[in-house]
């Protein structure tokens, strides 16, 4: 498989190419969850995989067959709440937020973060909790008043620990407000899930969608220890790509259609493949990849990232990295300026 072929089939994975998705929780599973750091973004990248607008409201918080959480590199995501348990199984080989500089940097201690993980299970259950209540529950619980600031931080950092264990994630906001609810009382309680076979689990559904590739990127995509990834890989039945790591084994080859398609920002295509921007894009990694994290608005073609776009005004401007063949502006929307 080339590389022309690994980027079509990577189209194709993303429900990307002619085939849409079932629902929008298939299509959070089929990806690896639905990035969300950005709301109007997660609507979007939703709303392009199934072809029609998507209820995420209802998904996650009439039907609660979504889950909004803190997941892969530590960042918001839409999961389907199915997989919750495998995804808290992995996540929990995390340490980096509970001890050493992490902890130094949000002015926490360990003893103090240790105390919240202990306090929250006590405090939050399925009625959702506002930030500033949750953070004056912690702190009647554990003592610690000093710890008011660092719990309603926006960012809500200090929160993300208690995500990675299964403890907390999104309830329905409250006006402006964000709420957060114990995703066992939410969604119902869970067995036990053996790490080994969540991380399994994960890296074959990563492969699927993101492949061809190595444990390294794989390790870095989720944010796990490297040496994790590694045994999974030597578990998993996969089969080598030429010079692009791995697939699972019997994986189908693309089927060849053309696609060209104005992706939104911090689209999970464009977001999982940050490490490989290389080979996957004709232009400068800063156009795409900005600063403060921002991931730009992507045109790609047939997988490859040939510019930006921005909607300014009503006014859609498109920034090619390179002359588009004629084909491609044809299939752009008439009123697009390329430039």
């Amino acid at each position: 498989m080339n590389l022309d072929e690994v980027l079509r089939r990577r189209i194709e994975r993303h429900l990307l190419g002619s085939e849409r998705g079932a629902g929008v929780v298939q299509v959070a599973g089929r990806i690896g969850g639905i990035h969300a750091q950005v709301a109007s973004s997660a609507q979007a990248a939703a709303d392009l995989r199934l072809g029609e607008p998507a209820d995420l409201e209802k998904a996650l918080w009439s039907d609660r067959t979504l889950v909004r959480t803190w997941a892969a590199r530590g960042t918001l995501h839409l999961l389907p709440a199915a997989d919750l348990p495998f995804w808290v199984a992995a996540m929990s080989t995390r340490t980096r937020e509970t001890t050493g500089s992490w902890l130094r940097y949000h002015g926490v201690t360990e003893a103090q973060m240790a105390d919240i993980i202990a306090a929250v299970p006590d405090v939050l259950g399925g009625e959702p909790m506002t930030r500033e209540e949750l953070a004056g529950a912690v702190i009647a619980a554990t003592g610690h008043e000093e710890l008011r600031g660092p719990l309603i931080q926006g960012f809500g950092a200090i929160l993300k620990p208690l995500a990675f264990r299964g403890l907390l994630c999104s309830g329905p906001p409250r006006g402006r407000n964000v709420t957060f609810v114990a995703p066992r009382a939410w969604f119902g309680d869970w067995e036990p899930v053996e790490v080994e076979d969540a991380i399994d689990r994960l890296a074959t559904a990563y492969l699927d969608a993101y492949g061809p590739a190595d444990s390294a990127e794989f390790a870095r995509w989720f944010d796990l220890k490297p040496a994790l990834a590694r045994k999974a890989f030597a578990r998993l039945d996969l089969e080598p790509v030429d010079g692009h790591g791995f697939l699972p084994a019997g994986a189908e080859r693309p089927a060849g259609g053309e696609s060209v398609l104005l992706l939104p920002a911090f689209d999970p295509y464009v977001v999982g493949s940050l490490r490989r921007l290389d080979v996957m894009s004709s232009g400068p990694r800063s156009a795409v990849s900005r600063p403060q994290g921002w991931i730009s608005p992507t045109l790609v073609v047939n997988g490859r990232i040939e510019g930006v776009w921005e909607e300014k005004d009503g006014a859609l401007t498109v920034t090619a990295f390179r002359t588009l063949p004629a084909a491609v502006r044809r299939a752009l929307p008439r009123e697009a300026a390329i430039i």
